[in-house]
């Protein structure tokens, strides 16, 4: 019973050992195709070294036992560069492939020619030798060996013949393998090419903007000439085949950038066609020709049709036409209504009011008298009034002197107004609503006459100081000495020629004869208005309660 198990184990042991050997020897040998595959393309990846080799290579000079295959594939295509950074052109991508097989180890280098054949012939080669030996016949991931090269030039419309070969090449006598190929470049016109320096120096990007007008026998073309010459060759064609066309010759000045030339013609030509061909230093006689038609200028008066031109003319005569009669239509109207006019002009100068500034002592009453005085002034002079009490904020930021400095310099009228020798007392109401209004009041008077007397005694500058007072007894008396040469106007005695004289300094403010100020002409009075009414009773009031006191 103890031994059957035994020799089980024994079998299973076994098994074991030749399952853990055979593994380890498909590891050893997938470690070694690993490190061998890493040991060939750890020697270098191969790469191209191309220059110039326009001569039979050297190789030919020798015999070689063994030598590459040739090309497996050779492919070129046209790829857009610019140039310098002013032009633009196309390059020659050449692109070619290996063949897979032992010989590759042999390579060394290979070797392009080009041929072009157009404008001008040209051959030239190049030779491409690899970096590293090939150690491999294909690519990582079973790929052919792939190479190109870009740096041949392209001119336009030129016809390129390309060959390539693998180097050492073939002994002599034997068969010596190449592959080769064609290409042709396009001409100016294409969106590319056209920028090229061949191109430009052809006149591809020359627009002359043909323009070509029938004038009865004549024909006239003008165009945009280019700086790259001066002679251009003119053909007039009257039919598609143009078998003998009409030709002159035109030799331009270098400065003139627009020219224009009359050709005579048959009178019964009209379907013709223009062509200018200009001589370039690069193309010489074969640069490219332009084509224009005739425009829509031509007159026909065989059928008694104008074309748009003589409408134009027409047009402009009507419009002429239109605006000479409406001018003579305004002027009539314009001194049929002269008197309108001036009113209209008259009213918009009213626009303008007088600024007149309140300069008053204490004892005038300011709630009854200066506040009367000034709401006249602006409702029936169209005067801007200027009084301390309005602008107190602006008397404390400037200060008094600075505030009266400066409305001295933008007032037309300067009004002192005079008080009586009698003071005269305002009643409880007039009181309360004042305060101490009257000591600044005083104050305000004492700054003004010290600022101004200087003026007032400038005979330049009197016309713009008016002294004003409402009682005129005694009025005199109570003046100071400088004001008494100023004008002095009792109201409501001398009320116009208080507004005539406010007015006359308002003409004087703007520049101008026909303004009228207060409603007053030199020989007019006051309008009669309620308000006006009520203004004369309460200055009339002050000025008897004064004259009951004196008496």
């Amino acid at each position: 019973m103890n031994r059957v198990p035994g020799r089980a184990e024994g079998n299973l042991s076994q098994g074991a050992l030749v399952l853990q050997v055979e593994m380890t020897l498909a590891v050893s040998v997938l470690l070694t195709l690993v490190l061998s595959s890493c040991g060939s393309w750890g020697q270098g990846w191969p790469s191209i070294k191309c220059g110039f080799e326009n001569g039979p290579a050297h190789e030919l000079r020798k015999w070689h036992s063994l030598t590459p295959a040739d090309l497996h594939n050779l492919s070129a295509q046209l790829i857009e560069t610019e140039v310098d950074t002013h032009f633009r052109s196309y390059l020659i991508n050449i692109s070619w492939s290996l063949s897979m097989d032992a010989s590759i180890k042999e390579l060394t280098a290979t070797k392009i020619c080009v041929m072009s054949k157009g404008t001008r012939d040209h051959f030239e080669c190049i030779r491409c030798n690899y970096t590293e030996k090939f150690q491999s016949q294909t690519m990582f991931g079973n790929r052919r060996w792939q190479f190109h090269y870009i740096g041949f030039p392209v001119e336009p419309e030129m016809f390129y013949s390309i060959s390539a070969y693998n180097l050492p090449p073939a002994n002599i006598h034997e068969d010596s393998p190449s592959k080769s190929i064609t290409l042709t470049s396009p001409g100016c016109k294409d969106n590319v090419m056209k920028y090229s320096k061949s191109c430009i120096e052809m006149g591809s990007l020359w627009n002359p903007n043909i323009t070509a007008c029938k004038i009865e026998a004549e024909v006239e073309v003008n165009f945009t000439t280019s700086s790259l010459g001066t002679k251009y060759t003119i053909l007039l064609c009257e039919c598609e085949k143009c078998d003998v066309p009409i030709e002159r010759d035109l030799t331009t000045k270098i400065n003139e950038t627009r020219t224009s030339i009359r050709i005579p013609v048959s009178d019964q030509s009209n379907n013709i066609s223009v062509q200018i061909i200009p001589y370039f230093a690069k193309c010489e006689y074969d640069c490219r020709r332009h084509k224009g038609t005739l425009t829509t200028c031509v007159q026909n008066h065989s059928n008694g049709t104008t074309t748009i031109d003589a409408a134009g003319r027409y047009v402009c005569f009507i419009l002429v036409a239109l605006f000479v009669t409406m001018c003579v239509i305004a002027a009539v109207v314009f001194f049929r209504n002269h008197a309108t006019t001036k009113m209209f002009f008259h009213r918009a100068e009213l626009q303008q009011p007088v600024k007149v500034l309140v300069i008053y002592p204490k004892e005038v009453c300011f709630q009854h008298t200066v506040l009367a005085f000034a709401e006249f002034l602006h409702k029936h002079c169209q005067s801007d009034v200027i009084i301390d009490v309005w602008q107190k904020r602006r008397i404390a930021e400037q200060g008094p002197v600075q505030w009266l400095a400066i409305q001295k310099e933008i007032a037309d009228k300067i009004i002192f107004l005079s008080s009586s020798s009698i003071i005269t007392e305002c009643d409880a109401v007039c009181h309360k609503s004042i305060g101490n209004h009257k000591d600044n009041s005083e104050c305000m008077f004492t700054l003004a006459f010290n600022l101004f007397c200087s003026d007032v005694k400038n005979i330049s500058s009197l016309h713009k100081y008016m002294v004003v007072s409402f009682n005129e007894i005694n009025s005199k008396d109570t003046l100071p000495c400088a004001l008494k040469s100023c004008p002095k106007y009792c109201l409501m005695k001398d009320i116009d020629i208080f507004c005539r004289d406010l007015s006359s300094s308002q003409r004087q403010a703007h520049s101008t004869n026909r303004k009228l100020v207060c409603g007053w002409r030199s020989t007019t009075k006051c309008i009669q208005t309620e308000e006006y009414n009520i203004l004369c009773s309460t200055i009339s009031t002050q000025s008897q309660q004064q004259q009951d006191m004196i008496f």
